[in-house]
């Protein structure tokens, strides 16, 4: 399909889905019909899930367990009990919203997708050439339990290099929703644009769980948040920190996490190939750390074969980006001012943290200076992945902006 092409039916699907916004919608209705559809996608043998299953993992290059985990985790919040309380108190919406989409976690921006279909908006949705399966099966199964519910929506796939679309397609709708990194985003530009950019997560691991029968099942939790959507989503732990004043005890973690990732890679095999790029960030991280180590700098480095995952226990190190595929730093803190400071180099940019410990005052005090740093979600150690339908992914701006009433920005 020509550019001219496209750009009539990028206009003529937004008027395909005006005119049924004008139509009577019923909130609890597309609640229900979400629900019984995503319920179906939680059974891995439905056959529109195993079908986008399989193309993800050969377009992405990922094993099909990792897929099929990662769909599991990204699916659990959608529940009947969840989306039914949302549609008993979001203001009904009547705008056309466009969904760019990444590609380096199939299913990213569900809980808006969901949101705003359950609101009464329409959305048309610009998949990913890295992923462009997961919402063209979504659509397809949608129809089949509610046909009206189907129409509101429209999937369409092009390049980011195709900037004549991505912007044919700003001009048919009322506001951008876009997902992507921080060049993406500000590529797209525009003040009808919600931007959720480049995001990064990690986890804590308090002195109460560091006790033998806790270090297991927390090291066993964090490792599953790494391992899914081969830890390139914006909820995937980059940085572990151990509370410990030695050092001894983080070590024993990281020893700990390089047991349970090692397991983990046989059920769930880390991807034979990958992009050059990504080989090369992989192997960079991996050096730097061993020269590092040579140097008898206080760091230790853990690794699979090939590239399949690597371990880097840093005594002295401040939050530090991975760049994904099973790469994690394990660092010790001595206390809440250590902590605050090793984090403090990425306040602004992070998005969610596990916490390890059973004192829930602990986790409450630990929570309220996550959120200074701004961060908008905490969950335990294997849960990270499945955060509620309300969470405030971004620093909630669209889940505010879809509360809130009168027109969209």
């Amino acid at each position: 399909m020509n550019i001219k092409t496209a750009t009539i039916e990028i206009a003529a699907a937004s008027e395909r889905i005006r005119a049924r916004l004008g139509e009577p919608h019923d909130p609890a209705r597309a609640a229900h019909a979400l629900a019984a559809v995503l319920a179906r996608w939680r059974e891995p043998r439905f056959a529109i899930r195993r079908s986008a299953a399989a193309r993800i993992a050969v377009q992405l290059g990922f094993s099909a367990p990792l897929v099929d985990a990662s769909l599991d985790a990204l699916l659990e919040p959608f529940t009947i009990d969840a989306l039914t309380a949302f549609a008993e108190s979001a203001p009904q919406r009547r705008e056309l919203l466009g969904f760019i989409m990444a590609g380096n976690a199939p299913g990213a921006g569900l809980h808006e997708i969901v949101i705003a279909l359950i609101a009464g908006a329409g959305v048309a949705i610009k998949t990913a050439t890295a992923e462009p399966h997961f919402y063209a099966h979504l659509k397809q199964s949608i129809a089949e339990f509610d046909a009206g519910l189907s129409a509101r929506i429209e999937v369409f796939n092009w390049g980011r290099e195709d900037r004549d679309l991505t912007a044919a397609l700003a001009a048919a709708v009322d506001a951008i929703v876009a997902y992507g990194d921080d060049a993406t985003i500000e590529a797209i530009g525009g003040v009808r644009t919600i931007g959720f950019g480049s995001k990064l997560s990690g986890a804590i691991v308090t002195g109460e769980a560091l006790r033998e029968s806790s270090v297991r099942d927390a090291a066993a939790g964090i490792v599953r948040d790494v391992t899914l959507f081969e830890q390139l989503g914006c909820l995937s732990p980059h940085h572990v920190f151990v509370e410990d004043r030695s050092g001894r005890a983080a070590r024993y973690f990281a020893h700990a996490m390089v047991d349970e990732i090692a397991a983990l890679s046989v059920s769930m095999p880390a991807p034979d190939k990958m992009m050059l790029e990504d080989a090369a960030a992989l192997r960079r991280v991996r050096e730097i750390a061993r020269w590092r180590e040579l140097g008898e700098e206080a760091i230790e480095l853990f690794e699979g074969p090939r590239l399949e995952w690597a371990v880097i226990y840093d005594r002295d190190a401040s939050f530090r980006p991975s760049p994904g595929f099973r790469t994690v730093s394990v660092s010790p803190f001595r206390d809440r001012e250590d902590l605050l400071a090793r984090l403090a180099p990425a306040a602004g940019r992070l998005e969610a943290f596990s916490i390890a410990g059973r004192r829930a005052d602990r986790a409450v005090a630990l929570a309220k200076d996550l959120e200074a740093l701004g961060v908008t979600y905490v969950a335990a150690p294997g849960a990270i992945q499945s955060p509620p339908l309300r969470w405030r992914h971004g620093g909630g701006i669209f889940l505010d902006t879809m509360m809130a009433p009168g027109a969209f920005p």
